[in-house]
């Protein structure tokens, strides 16, 4: 029978077979290694073709296992806490401790006669008989008075919701999405400001700014008085706050703080501020608002116009600006009732309005954007957020806890709230859907 070389140069050994895709001789090694090459790209296939089907799959599916996931960690770690404080209810009775002890130690006993494998029957009728004495003190001791109160795990068709991107949209979910808290002192802070990688607040006699993992970066000391409202200018990349003393704008690079000298105050002490890319809007809190506004230049700041928005027993409590949209919250001091009223930024002319139901008199209200989905009031004095659709309906209401005194977007996927224990963040998609 001839001998053939092995096909790869450079080998020594005969060739033990022939393959019949390639026709080619190979020795036992190479043989291996030839096979092995065709069952790489097998395997390279089998992963684009993996990756081809996450596709059908599609990325809310990938959200939901991702959820699903998250889920049981989190069912995983509270299962071994509750497993650790049953552990310490039954330390305190000396009895179960040394049972307990005694039963460790003949399973390492047990443990050690297998791996040894050299018992004796007089090793196991030992080991059998302290493992019974154990069984009858247990059963002698008395049951425990306490109960395990374990509530179902009930989740309706609700919980998670599939549809358009409006409909998605749910409060709820904005609770549930909470992934990072910090605990601050909040006790003089109202409002904050934020922009694509800060936020500001006050606390005391200082200013804080915090990044998205809420890192304090940097502080300095506030000697203007009590801030009665904040915004940023991305055209001038500051912050602008409306203070006691007057307008001052942050440096966010600097922390430098500057009063603005070209707004005139006179009789007027301004109260909300809100911007746009290219305006500053101002208002004071008297009855008959009007709002002023002021066109952002490269240092300064020039009045542009003004328009009268509320009637003779009116008032603007708060107001935001985002795309071409001014958001001002009114209150009727007559009727004591509030309206959150929608206006263009280019005309003032009012988009639509809609009654808020918050009548207490004694309250802070405000509002922030909520991308494409609308607006989120926060009632302070009702701890609650209510969720005001671009529409002009309100779509959900729910309690927060703990009380929430402000909001703001915080980027695109950010919401922060400012609560009376500290800053919440919760994550939202630009789409409106949330990250479970």
């Amino acid at each position: 029978m001839p001998q053939y070389p092995c096909t790869i140069t450079e080998c020594p050994r005969i060739s033990r077979a022939l393959c019949h895709c390639c026709q080619n001789n190979y020795c036992i090694e190479h043989l291996r290694d030839h096979n092995d090459t065709y069952l790489s790209q097998l395997y390279e296939l089998t992963n684009q073709i993996n990756k081809l089907s996450e596709y059908f799959r599609g990325q809310h599916r990938l959200q939901l296992d991702q959820w699903r996931q998250e889920s049981h960690q989190v069912i995983d770690s509270y299962y071994e806490k509750k497993c650790q404080e049953l552990d310490k209810k039954s330390i305190q009775n000396e009895t179960v401790n040394q049972d307990r002890q005694v039963l460790e130690w003949i399973k390492l006993k047990i443990t050690q006669l297998i791996r040894e494998q050299n018992t004796t029957q007089q090793q196991i009728d030992s080991l059998k008989a302290a493992t019974n004495a154990v069984q009858r003190e247990i059963e002698q001791i008395p049951k425990e008075r306490f109960q395990l109160n374990i509530p179902s795990l009930v989740f309706d068709d609700n919980f998670i919701l599939i549809g358009n991107k409006q409909s998605n949209f749910n409060l709820h979910s904005i609770v549930k999405s909470l992934y990072l808290t910090k605990d601050i002192s909040t006790d003089s802070s109202i409002v904050m400001a934020a922009n694509a990688k800060y936020f500001l607040i006050s606390q005391k006699s200082y200013l804080y700014l915090y990044d998205k993992k809420l890192y304090l970066i940097k502080e300095i000391p506030w000697e203007h008085g009590c801030i009665w409202d904040m915004c940023m200018s991305n055209t001038l990349s500051k912050f602008i706050l409306t203070a006691k003393k007057g307008i001052i704008t942050l440096d966010e690079q600097t922390m430098i703080v500057e009063e603005i000298k070209s707004l005139p105050v006179n009789d007027r002490s301004w109260y909300c501020c809100a911007c746009s890319n290219k305006s500053l809007f101002l208002a004071t809190q008297n009855l008959n608002t009007t709002i002023y506004e002021y066109s952002i230049m490269e240092k300064n700041f020039s009045f542009r116009r003004k328009q009268l928005c509320c009637s003779s027993d009116e008032y603007i409590e708060h107001m935001k600006c985002t795309n071409d949209c001014l958001a001002l919250i009114i209150l009727n001091d007559t009727k004591n009732e509030r309206h959150l009223d929608i206006r263009s930024t280019l005309t003032f002319d009012q988009l639509w309005t809609i009654s808020l139901n918050i009548h207490e008199q004694t309250n802070i209200v405000s509002c922030c954007s909520l991308n494409e989905n609308g607006w989120l009031i926060v009632d302070v004095a009702e701890t609650r957020l209510i969720h005001v659709t671009n529409q002009g309906y309100i779509k959900n209401t729910i309690t927060y806890t703990p009380s929430p005194h402000y909001a703001v977007q915080f980027d695109n996927d950010t919401l922060a709230i400012l609560t009376e224990q500290g800053i919440n963040l919760h994550r939202i998609d630009s789409d409106g859907e949330f990250r479970l």
